[in-house]
């Protein structure tokens, strides 16, 4: 497995972990397995992880959907930023093949009208970004309701670090708030948990999820991820 490869299943793996710790994503015993994987990387503890993240049906199927439409692998490095950060790969996915991959959903706990409803009423111009499931399918698991509080922190955000505190890193990010039945973003201060341990200085910037800091990205990986998920936010308001 090249290099390449670890690191693009690693990325996948520390997005997946932050929900799967709350029990809302993915096997119980999936965060312990990919926790190894991340610790040691070799080949088997990767098949382990691939597997495990078959079954995260929040994430596998977007991975099969944006590969598929692209002629590449679920856990190819391009695909796996595609559906977290954002990429050119979302805009060759088919309207129809998304309708398809939400009326699968059904088959993972989303009751079955529901997902004939979403896939019925998707709007024109979505792409099959994570702010896409988050904003417009909601959650498959019955754990965790769909409220505005939720949905925020489940949605992939972006935050630059102020300083790092006993607490965890402060840093001044966002947060998705509804006003007048609208889901809009503003910026917000707040103290993110630093769960996977990662070195990280004044002014840097980082993807955030469930409140945890995933990984430090670049100027373009924000502005993509900010493109993609404003993107999102504006199909399902028309």
């Amino acid at each position: 497995m090249s290099q390449e490869e670890i690191n693009a299943l690693k990325r996948a793996c520390f997005y997946s972990i932050p929900p799967n710790k709350l029990g809302y994503c993915g096997p119980v015993e999936s965060r312990k397995l990919l926790q190894e994987f991340i610790s040691n990387p070799a080949e088997e503890s990767a098949e382990i992880a691939k597997e495990q993240l078959t079954h995260f049906t929040a994430l596998f199927p977007y991975l099969e959907l944006i590969a598929t439409e692209n002629n590449l692998q679920p856990f190819d490095s391009e695909v796996i930023e595609a559906y977290w950060i954002g990429n050119s790969l979302l805009e060759n996915v088919s309207f129809r093949e998304i309708q398809k991959t939400i009326l699968s959903f059904q088959h993972f706990g989303l009751p079955h009208s529901i997902a004939k409803k979403k896939a019925k009423e998707l709007p024109d111009g979505i792409i099959p970004h994570h702010s896409m499931h988050v904003l417009y399918v909601n959650f498959i698991s019955q754990k965790v309701d769909p409220i505005v509080k939720n949905l925020s922190s489940c949605l992939v955000q972006w935050a630059k670090v102020l300083e790092e505190t006993p607490k965890g890193i402060r840093a001044k990010g966002i947060e998705l708030f509804s006003e007048s039945g609208e889901l809009k973003l503003r910026e917000k201060e707040k103290t993110l948990q630093n769960s996977f341990g990662l070195k990280l200085a004044p002014g840097e910037l980082v993807s955030v999820h469930w409140n945890n800091v995933v990984e430090q990205i670049s100027e373009d990986e924000l502005k993509r991820l900010e493109k993609y998920t404003k993107a999102t936010l504006e199909a399902i308001r028309l």
